[in-house]
């Protein structure tokens, strides 16, 4: 089960650009910042950006409180593990 907090629309992406991302094959990595249990994502949406979303993992529950468009230096990381 997929939740969003308030916080994951902020910059102006919503519920159908996470399932977009994850349509297109996404490259997962564990938090870069050492946060447990939080999980990022790479990938695109149907329109073409490059998304960053950032997730939590609660037992059988995942909500998803972040979604931005990826900086230069994010893109270069997603090509590199594509």
């Amino acid at each position: 089960m997929v939740g969003f907090a308030e916080s994951a629309f902020r910059h102006g992406y919503g519920e159908e650009d996470f399932y977009d991302v994850l349509e297109s094959a996404p490259v997962k990595f564990r938090s870069r910042r050492g946060l447990q249990g939080v999980y990022e994502l790479y990938g695109r949406n149907s329109g073409g950006d490059y998304l960053h979303i950032a997730y939590r993992k609660e037992g059988e529950r995942y909500t998803v409180f972040h979604m931005r468009r990826m900086s230069p230096r994010e893109k270069r990381l997603y090509w590199k593990n594509k």
